[in-house]
């Protein structure tokens, strides 16, 4: 127990570091922050607002969380993350306990946890506001309280695990429903069919259509052209319509965004198909399920498969905690956590080089000192995402001053009476920090004045209050963004004019 919240507390720790220090992401974080904002002050939940403007691409509960951290904490950053990095940790406990329920292995549990928190893609989501985060948390829990009540038989369990469901259906639509449904289609279909004929199962999917689907029908009621077109685009064109990408993207995919224990993962699958690991069959059959159905979407994104990551983290933990392949085992723990340490110096010296570098990459070698390989990577990772956190971070902030500008347009316009423009480029951040709708997508002759205009250098003739050098372009690939930031490239000079 004494290992459980030790681990716990640095993975707390590390998850809510200057968890508020980095203005809002742009773009795709710009629409939860203005929306729940908008929220707040219309007291309309139902509806999501952007820039004023529907915005109905993912159903309403991540907007939720948003709105409720900005009640808890105030309409800050921090607010807007709290509830994503909160269930990222709890991700990672329901994990541990299904870990522990599954393999009967303490150390197998805290390391399932720990690998998960740790997993690249997942903290970056934990600390980022989108419903990837929420999204795989109700997915989590609705097939742990159904393992519960499967290997159980208490029914409250059932009831329970179709609730989180429906919450993950109210995060990002009905994937929320066929993927846990899923799940539990196939590993029953393999180990015990005549569970399926069990009348619960059909009125439950009721349920969960009843519990979930009144948002939907009010959309549809209420703004029924835009909802049809965005939820058609979202749950049904991206299976075939969209870009194309090739079957085994998320199979290379894997090997960064799992990172810190990455390809250990594959190693785990064959270990755990040629020992014939039936305890590990649910988890298995999790992983399998959601990564064929991934593979045959055409349009494949890194986070659209987060919700296997709890199942490979635990097959991995289980290879790792068994006697065999020690020699093969060590190599790749040795191989991975040097990577992360090289990952660490290369931020330090290309970015930003603190003294703490040399601290933090020592530090990242004690399991070596305790003969502890298997937490290699596990203290190689955590230390290169604290150095991310605590160093790198705080210095890409110098290069984005939407804070600044939002402050100026509100100083010069406190009633928000004036017509407020970006000309040149759209900065999805400017209308959470400005507090007030930016009209865009217009020509310079197309601006009426009295007006407050920001605008990109050389575009439109007018006498600036201030002017700010600006990204220019998204912000969602932040490696990209980082070398930009090093290369001074897609940066453009924007000024602030008041027009009378």
């Amino acid at each position: 127990m004494k290992k459980l919240f030790l681990s716990l507390g640095f993975l707390t720790f590390l998850y809510f570091f200057n968890l508020g220090g980095n203005s809002v992401w742009i773009p795709n974080e710009s629409f939860y922050a203005d929306s729940a904002k908008n929220m707040i002050k219309t007291g309309d939940f139902l509806t999501p607002i952007y820039n004023g403007e529907l915005r109905l691409n993912k159903p309403p509960l991540t907007y939720w969380l948003s709105a409720l951290g900005f009640k808890l904490f105030g309409i800050n950053e921090f607010g807007l993350r709290f509830f994503q990095a909160l269930l990222g940790i709890l991700t990672g406990v329901i994990t541990y306990l299904l870990a522990k329920k599954i393999t009967k292995r303490e150390d197998t549990a805290i390391l399932s946890m720990v690998i998960l928190n740790l997993s690249f893609i997942f903290i970056a989501n934990a600390r980022y506001t989108s419903p990837e985060v929420p999204f795989t948390f109700f997915i989590t829990l609705s097939l742990f309280l159904w393992f519960v009540y499967y290997t159980e038989k208490k029914p409250i369990f059932f009831f329970f695990a179709l609730l989180s469901s429906a919450l993950a259906v109210l995060t990002k639509g009905p994937a929320g429903f066929i993927l846990p449904a899923g799940v539990i289609f196939f590993f029953l279909l393999f180990t015990d069919w005549r569970e399926l004929l069990k009348l619960r199962y059909y009125l439950g999917t009721l349920f969960v259509f009843m519990a979930s689907g009144w948002w939907f029908l009010y959309q549809y009621l209420v703004n029924r052209d835009a909802f049809l077109e965005v939820f058609i685009k979202e749950n049904i064109k991206r299976i075939y319509a969209l870009q194309e990408d090739p079957f085994y993207f998320y199979i290379l995919d894997t090997n960064v965004s799992f990172l810190p224990y990455s390809f250990l993962f594959f190693l785990a699958l064959f270990y755990a198909f040629k020992f014939k690991r039936k305890e590990l069959s649910f988890p298995l059959i999790w992983f399998l399920t959601i990564f064929s159905i991934f593979s045959v979407v055409k349009m494949k994104i890194p986070v659209y498969v987060m919700p296997a990551y709890p199942a490979m983290a635990i097959i991995t933990a289980s290879f790792l905690t068994d006697e065999k392949f020690i020699k093969l085992k060590n190599f790749s723990l040795v191989f991975l956590g040097f990577i992360a340490i090289v990952a660490m110096v290369l931020m330090g010296f290309y970015f930003k080089f603190h003294w703490i570098l040399l601290i933090f990459a020592l530090s990242s070698l004690i399991p070596i000192l305790l003969r502890k390989l298997v937490l290699f990577p596990a203290f190689a990772g955590f230390f290169t995402l604290l150095y991310l956190s605590s160093v790198v971070l705080p210095f890409v902030e110098n290069y984005r001053p939407y804070r600044e500008v939002g402050a100026k347009i509100k100083e010069i316009d406190p009633q928000g009476k004036l017509k407020t423009y970006e000309i040149g480029f759209f900065h999805h951040n400017l209308p959470f920090y400005a507090d007030r709708v930016i009209v865009r997508n217009k020509k310079p002759q197309e601006v009426e004045s009295p007006a407050i205009v920001l605008v990109r250098e050389n575009v439109y003739d007018c006498k600036p209050i201030a002017s700010w050098k600006l990204y220019t372009s998204s912000e969602s690939r932040f490696f990209k963004f980082l070398i930009d930031i090093k290369r001074d490239k897609r940066f453009d000079e924007f000024k602030l004019c008041k027009l009378q």
